[in-house]
């Protein structure tokens, strides 16, 4: 068994196989938000994609994720459960903020703040210190609730800290959404991220398929070639 960062999940067993419900809001977006059709711009409605991937997964797996309402947090759990990976959740410096008060308020700020100077180290929202070797792996999976059609902001801060480690690596995306396409979501990755070689398809999974979680995170696992 591989050790586990930062925290071990052993208390999300318990919510492993509940509803994978989205992580954005699902009120009328505020005026920072950029419209989008919330079409299928990811491939199929399971964020399937047919062609075989030309690099096959291999070696050590971290998964990295931020989970406000712990619909991510179930993801990764259910995840954990088909390969072996070592885990970092990221937590937000302040806590008590409750991110989807006013309409999500807080949270939609923090992605305009970082749409605004997003090579600026000071847009991004302090997360706690993360320890991780990241030389250790080879592939990196970012499991990411969409917030405003972008990445959460929380977890943006730790790629920008720490995008410029994961070059050359395998990199795998998990993204919880309501309804709104996901290619906010790929591009700020792409952004964090720059010289990581990011396994296709990503995986999106949104409140229309919670009951199939644990067989679109399965089927996902062998599109990439972590599992055969």
């Amino acid at each position: 068994m591989k050790k586990f960062f930062y925290i071990l999940l052993v208390a999300g067993l318990f919510f492993g196989f509940s509803s994978c419900e989205g992580d954005e809001p699902t009120t009328d977006q505020p005026q920072t938000e950029i419209p989008e059709d919330g079409g299928d711009d990811n491939g199929d409605d399971n964020g399937n994609n047919d062609s075989e991937n030309p690099n096959p997964v291999e070696g050590d797996v971290l998964v990295v994720y931020y989970s406000f309402t712990n619909n991510i947090h179930t993801i990764v759990t259910d995840l954990l459960t088909q390969i072996e990976a070592d885990v970092v959740r990221i937590e937000p410096a302040e806590k008590g903020l409750d991110y989807a008060a006013n309409n999500y308020a807080l949270g939609s700020a923090l992605v305009a703040a970082i749409r605004e100077n997003p090579d600026d180290a000071s847009s991004y929202p302090a997360i706690e210190p993360v320890e991780v070797k990241l030389e250790n792996y080879s592939t990196v999976i970012v499991a990411a609730p969409l917030w405003w059609s972008n990445m959460a902001a929380p977890l943006q801060t730790f790629l920008f800290n720490h995008g410029s480690e994961m070059a050359d690596k395998n990199i795998g995306l998990i993204v919880s959404s309501a309804s709104s396409g996901i290619s906010g979501v790929e591009a700020d990755a792409k952004r964090l991220i720059p010289d990581g070689n990011f396994l296709t398809p990503s995986l999106w999974i949104r409140s229309s398929q919670t009951s199939n979680c644990h067989a679109l995170t399965a089927e996902w696992l062998e599109n990439i070639g972590l599992i055969k």
